[in-house]
This record gives C-alpha cells, structure tokens and sequence, in this order.
C-alpha cells in the first residue's frame, strides 16, 4: 500500500503541474490579461518535463475539459476551453504529454518489475502493465478471467484503496489497488502472499519462538523453584523425623521470604519450643523425682499403730504433703503431718518443701504442738508476704505409751476418726488459721485420749472428696466417712487403696484436676 501511495502521489505531481498552468490561463479576467497570460503559460508549458506538443487554438467551440488517452501514439492529451462572458466558446489549449515519460520513474521501480502491476482507468482498460509472473496477459481490458483481479476491480469502485487477499493460507497472492487524485486512473499490483507476508510471518515465527523460548524458560524456573522448594521441604520433613525420634538438630537456614521460608522459620521456632518444653519436662521429672524423695515410706508400722499414706499429683508435682516424724528424744511420739499448698504444680511443690524443711527443724526441738506450729508459721510468713501463697496443715501426734492424740488445725479439713465401739465417724476438729498469712496468730492444740483398738484414722486433702464425675457431681465426704466406715477392718494399705479407688471410678475418664492427699492411721 506505501508503494503504491506513492508511485501515485509521483503520477499526481507530474499531472498537476501542466493542471495548475491551464488553471492560471483560465483564471484571469480581461481579454488582454488573458491573452498575455495564455502566450506566457503556453511557453511554461513547452518547458514542462514530459510536454511533448502545447497548441493553442482561439476562437475555438469545444465542450469543457476533459481527458484524452492517445495510447497509439503513447501520449495523453490534456485540453481546457475558455468562454467569453456571453457563455460562448472562444479559445482552447491543448497539452500533449507522453505518457512514458509519465510513468518512467514507476516502470524504473523494483516492484514494478517483479511483480505484476497494471495502470487502469475506471472503465478497466489497462495504460501500462507489466509481464505476468505465471500467465501471460493478452486482454485490453483488466479483470477478465482472474478471479483476484475481478474481486479487486470489483473494491475499486467502492473504496479509493485496499488490500484483496486471494486464496489459500497463506494466500497466493495479494493485490493493492491505489486511485490517483488527479487523473482517473488506478495503479494495481498482484504480490505473491508469502512475499508480502513474509514479515508478519517472520513476526509470527520470531513470536513463536520466542513464546516457546519464554515458555520454557518459566518451566526452568518453576522447576528450579519447584526443586529449591522440595529440597526446603524435604530438610523440613527430615529434620521432623529426626525431631519425632527426639534427635535436636541445628537450626534449618533460611533461604527465601516465601511460604517455605516461612514454615522453615515456623518449623525452627517449634523445634526451639520444644526443645525447651522438652528440657522443662526433663527437670519437672526431675523435681518430681525430688519431690517424691522428700515423702516418707508410704508404709510405716510402730507397735500398735498402722499408717499408710499416698499422694497422687495431677501434675508432675504438686502442693500436697505428707510426713511421718518419730521424734528423736522419744520414739513413742510420732508425729504425722498432711499439708495442701494453695495451687499445684511447681511453685506449690517449691512452697511445700519449705514447709516440709521448717516443720521437721522444728519437730526436732523441744516445745508443744502448738508452740510448734506458732514458730513454723511465723518463719513461713516470711517467704509469702509478698506472694499471697498460703498452707493448710494438720499436724497429729501420737503419743503410742499413753494411747492419747494431739493435734493442731491450721486452716485443714478435720481429720475423720472411726469409733470401733459406736461403728460411727467422728471429726477431729480445732480452730486455727491457715499457715502463712499472719504471723500473729496463735494456734491451739487439741487433744482426744484412750484410743481404742480398732480405731481408724483418716486424714486427707481436699482433692480426694471434691473429686467430681461427668454429671458434676462431687464424691463428697459423706461418701467418703460411709468408705471410712466400711473398709475399717482392713489393712491401712488397703483402705488407702479402695478410697483411692473408688475416687477413680467416681470420675471415670475424666482428668485429675487436683492433687490427692490420703493418710490412714489405725490403732492395732
């Protein structure tokens, strides 16, 4: 199309200069303006490239201008008439131009020459053509039997210029067609359809082979991507086996900010945790294992007294206490102790061996109970002024040569004391606070004496009784004296194991949330 525009813009500049000189003869006004001008225009005329003659004729009758086409003589006459003011027919100029030279330059062209092109008129009667590529063309008139020439002959009518493309894919060839402006003629030119393709077609091959360069370049990439990440991926799922077998290896690296290094991250973060968590259950187990050092043999037995005791944690240690003290100037008192520190767990075991340490120092010098327990309180109010923590404790002794009990009550459920002779269960009750709090308190001692044989003594927690089942019921110490008063004729031991029993049953598959405290004297 850009050839053809402007082989025909070349035809229209040539036409137009001969044009616009009859136009200048034609636009002057009077009759010896005129005549001079014509005698000055004709001569320009003469000297115009490709004027081969210029006649001027007055006073001669003619119709108004108009083109002729000498094709004999391959010349093109240009001709222009003039009027008087009257309307009548007075002078004519005729330029005859070579039509050659017209279209030398275009014939001189490379396009023109390899490749069929044709000079038509609006009526189809071909000026100047070239040779055909395939077929000789014979016909005068254009567009005889080609169908591609008949289809652009056909676009020349409606459109001043366009593109026909012929059969086929790619078509086998591609016509133009272009309308001069200052001639009524058209330059049409047939191009084989790869030639004039032949860059859309490269652009076409270029885009495919660089769509499919790029398309496997982004699946290198994803696979790269894809390798990095199952290689993240797969040190993750390595480190997790070796972490599930408890081996702690070194931190995994981090190498990118996306979803893997984020679960690298999360990962090492975890292992760190549970590391640490581990460590800590380590050392629970270790204070457990301290913890459970520092309780007495859970079964003690003295001449005429029996005592079993257990405590049961609902952590891996806990603020229940027991303790069982012979004194040491004198083997016939001993002294049994059952505390419960507020809270469980490690602070509450810490708590607890403290008031283990006081009791027993304390134990070992002279003085009543209750002097005992004064002193224990005022050096315990030491270490929990400042964080609230509290202990109950009921401390018992037994003096086995006078058959008699004393006791103190700071701040503990009372003790529960199986009569053999009545068959019923009584509390070993007292006043006094819990441990702890003030250190201005002064506790009381109780006492209870001639114990008979048979007599059982239970001294518990908290944690035993309010045991609680799916319902959210709780055991209770009713149901805990009807135990008592049903299990008195066995063993120590064994009374400490049904009651812990039944507590087990009691919840079912619920979860211990309290620690458990059970400790059974009985009188043989």
């Amino acid at each position: 199309s850009a050839k053809l525009q402007k082989a025909s813009h070349l035809l229209d500049m040539r036409l137009s200069r001969a044009k616009n000189l009859l136009a200048m003869v034609k636009d002057s006004q009077s009759p010896e303006q005129r005549h001079a001008v014509q005698r000055f225009i004709v001569e320009q005329l003469r000297k115009t490239q490709g004027v081969v003659d210029v006649n001027y004729m007055e006073n001669f009758q003619s119709s108004r201008p108009r083109y002729s086409d000498r094709l004999s003589s391959e010349t093109i006459l240009l001709s222009t008439n003039f009027l008087n003011k009257n309307g009548d027919r007075i002078d004519r100029i005729e330029v005859v131009i070579s039509f050659q030279d017209l279209i030398d330059q275009i014939s001189k062209t490379t396009w023109w020459k390899n490749n069929r092109a044709f000079l038509i008129d609006n009526d189809g009667t071909i000026l100047a053509r070239t040779l055909p590529m395939k077929n000789n063309h014979t016909s005068v008139k254009f567009a005889q039997t080609d169908p591609l020439e008949k289809k652009t002959m056909a676009a020349l009518k409606n459109s001043p210029y366009g593109t026909i493309f012929g059969s086929g894919h790619p078509p086998g060839e591609i016509s133009g067609y272009y309308h001069l402006d200052q001639a009524p003629w058209s330059l049409v030119l047939f191009s084989p359809g790869k030639q004039v393709l032949a860059p859309l077609l490269k652009l076409r091959t270029y885009s495919l082979v660089v769509g499919l360069v790029s398309i496997f370049g982004v699946l290198l990439f994803i696979r790269a991507g894809i390798t990095r990440t199952a290689i993240a991926i797969k040190k993750v799922s390595v480190a997790a086996q070796n972490l599930a077998n408890g081996i702690f290896g070194d931190p995994l690296p981090v190498l990118s900010k996306d979803e893997v290094g984020e679960l690298t991250d999360n990962f090492n973060k975890m292992t760190k945790q549970l590391k640490e968590r581990t460590q800590l259950k380590a050392a629970m187990s270790l204070a457990m294992e301290v913890q459970q050092s520092l309780l007495p043999p859970a079964n003690f037995s003295y001449k005429n007294i029996e005592i079993s005791a257990c405590s049961v944690y609902c952590d891996e240690t806990g603020g229940d206490y027991f303790d069982i003290i012979q004194a040491p100037d004198d083997p016939e008192k001993i002294y049994i102790a059952v505390g419960d520190v507020v809270g469980h767990g490690v602070g509450a075991a810490l708590l607890m061996a403290t008031t283990r340490g006081l009791l027993r120092s304390r134990v070992t010098q002279k003085g009543s109970l209750s002097e005992i327990v004064n002193d224990v309180n005022c050096l315990l109010c030491m270490d929990t002024r400042d964080s609230g923590s509290f202990v109950t404790l009921f401390l018992l002794r037994v003096d086995v040569k006078k058959g008699e009990l004393q006791w103190v009550r700071a701040g503990h459920e009372p003790g529960m004391m199986y009569m053999p002779k009545d068959g019923k269960v009584i509390e070993l009750k007292g006043q006094g606070l819990v441990l702890g709090l003030d250190e201005q308190w002064e506790y009381t001692q109780n006492r209870y004496g001639s114990i008979p044989k048979g007599t059982v003594i239970l001294i518990g927690t908290d944690g035993a009784w309010d045991v609680e089942n799916k319902a959210g019921d709780r055991l209770g110490k009713k149901t805990m004296t009807t135990l008592l008063e049903q299990s008195n004729l066995l063993s120590s031991e064994k009374i400490v194991h049904s009651i812990l029993l039944e507590t087990q049953k009691f919840r079912s598959e619920l979860p211990q949330n309290d620690d458990i405290t059970l400790l059974i004297l009985k009188f043989l």
